[in-house]
C-alpha cells in the first residue's frame, strides 16, 4: 500500500481565523516542505470549482489558482517534485462544493451534473498531468442542503440521486481515457451515507466507477465500516482514511452544518489519525488479506495543529505498518 497524506488537513475553503495565512502561497509552500520532511512524497489536494473568488488563491485550491500561480500542473508537479514530492496521487471534487458555487456562478439547479461534470474533467486534466491515480468524488451536497432546496420533496431527492449516479457514469468513462480511476467518496450527509452506499454502487458500472470507503463516516452514519470494508477492499483503487469519535446523536447529517455540529455535548467531527475510535490495525489487516494494494489516503482531516497533525500522520503510518509485520512474523 501507498501512503498519501491529504491537503485537507487544512481547512483551506471557508472564512475566519487564519483564512489570510490559509490563502496565501507562502503558507502552502512551507505546508509542502513539512510533508516532504515528514516522509511523505505523494499527496491528495481537494479542489473546489473555478470560480472568480477562488482563482486568485495562494493555496492549491482549485486548477486555476494553480495555473496562475505556477503556469500549468505540470508547472506546478516540477515545483513539488523539487520539494521532494513526487506526485499528486488523487484530487478530491465535491457535490458540496459545486453546490456552494452556485450562488457566485448563477447556475441553476436544473444543470447541477452538467456543471459538476466539467468540474470533474477540468480536475482530472490536472490529475493526469500531475502523475496521478484517483479522482475522489463525493457525489451529491448534503441531504440538509437538497432538504432545503427541493422542500422536502422526497421524489425530487430521488431523482437528484439517479441523475448524480448517471453523472458518476459518465465521468468514470471519460477519464480512464485520462489513465484516471474515479472512486466515490461516502460522507455521512450525503444521499449515500452509512449503508446507502450499497444502494447506490447499484447504480453505477463497476467497470468505470469504484468505492473508496470511508471507515470514520461510514462509523457515525452507524454503518459496519469493518462488514462494508471487507466487502468492497476487492473492488477499491483507493481507500480513505479518516478518524472519529463523533456519534451523530442530534442529526447533524439534517443540517447545513455537518461538519461543524452546532447543538449537542460532542461537536467535533474530525480526529488527526489515530487519536479517534476507528480499528484501523483491523482496517490494515483486511486490506492487506483482500489483496489491496493501492493509494492509502491519510487525511486528518481541519487538524487544530497543522505540523504537528502531519507529524502524527507519518507516526500512524509507520506503526500501522509495523503492526501488521509484526502480526504476520
Amino acid at each position: 500500500m501507498k501512503a498519501v497524506a491529504s491537503y485537507g488537513i487544512v481547512n483551506a475553503d471557508t472564512s475566519g481565523p487564519g483564512a489570510f495565512l490559509r490563502a496565501a502561497k507562502w503558507y502552502w509552500d512551507e505546508l509542502t516542505d513539512m510533508f516532504a520532511a515528514a516522509g511523505f512524497t505523494s499527496v491528495m489536494i481537494p479542489m473546489v470549482p473555478n470560480t472568480e473568488n477562488v482563482s486568485r488563491n495562494g493555496a492549491p485550491i482549485c486548477t486555476a489558482s494553480v495555473k496562475t500561480r505556477f503556469g500549468s500542473p505540470a508547472g506546478y508537479l516540477r515545483y513539488l517534485n523539487e520539494k521532494g514530492i513526487e506526485s499528486v496521487e488523487a484530487i478530491g471534487i465535491s457535490a458540496q462544493s459545486m453546490y456552494n458555487s452556485l450562488f457566485e456562478t448563477g447556475l441553476p439547479i436544473e444543470r447541477f451534473f452538467d456543471g459538476f461534470y466539467d468540474y470533474a474533467m477540468d480536475a482530472a486534466e490536472a490529475l493526469a498531468e500531475l502523475k496521478g491515480s484517483t479522482l475522489l468524488a463525493s457525489p451529491t451536497p448534503g441531504i440538509g442542503f437538497l432538504m432545503e432546496q427541493f422542500r422536502g420533496d422526497e421524489a425530487k431527492i430521488e431523482d437528484f440521486r439517479k441523475s448524480s449516479a448517471e453523472c458518476m457514469n459518465r465521468i468514470g468513462e471519460a477519464v480512464r481515457g485520462l489513465g484516471v480511476n474515479l472512486s466515490i467518496r461516502n460522507e455521512y450527509w450525503t444521499l449515500m451515507r452509512g449503508a446507502l452506499i450499497e444502494e447506490y454502487m447499484k447504480l453505477l458500472d463497476p467497470e468505470k466507477v469504484s468505492f473508496a470507503p470511508d471507515p470514520a463516516h461510514l462509523f457515525i452514519a452507524g454503518a459496519d465500516y469493518m462488514d462494508i470494508i471487507r466487502k468492497y477492499a476487492g473492488q477499491a483503487k483507493t481507500v480513505c482514511f479518516t478518524d472519529t469519535k463523533f456519534r451523530d446523536e442530534q442529526e447533524a447529517y439534517r443540517t447545513i452544518s455537518p461538519e461543524f455540529p452546532q447543538d449537542g455535548a460532542a461537536q467535533r467531527v474530525y480526529w488527526d489519525l489515530g487519536f479517534g475510535d476507528m480499528d484501523f490495525d483491523g482496517i490494515y489487516a483486511a486490506l492487506k488479506e483482500s489483496g489491496f494494494d493501492g493509494p492509502v489516503l491519510l487525511d486528518s482531516r481541519y487538524s487544530l495543529d497543522i505540523p504537528k497533525g502531519i507529524l502524527r500522520m507519518r507516526t500512524f503510518w509507520n506503526r500501522l505498518e509495523k503492526n501488521y509485520a509484526g502480526k504476520e512474523i
